[in-house]
């Protein structure tokens, strides 16, 4: 009976050992990836006001191509 007690102690160390090495490993990739979206939302901060001038962009071309298309269709 102590013979096989000790055998499952010992595996039970083991096995837990080997959960603690497999929790650390996934607390580090989630940290890794909190971090990383931490830097993508600040990168995409300046996202917005580049929205915007490309709207105002487009609606100048567009104005541009509307002024062109009326003077092409003068006789």
């Amino acid at each position: 009976v102590t013979s096989s007690s000790v055998d499952h102690m010992e595996f039970f160390s083991e096995a837990a050992g080997r959960i603690q090495e497999s929790a650390l490993d996934a607390a580090n990739r989630g940290n890794r990836y909190i971090n990383s979206c931490l830097r993508l939302n600040e990168e995409m901060k300046g996202v917005e006001s580049l929205a915007m001038q490309l709207k105002i962009l487009r609606r100048n071309v567009d104005a541009l191509d509307s002024a062109v298309n009326k003077l092409v269709r003068l006789p």
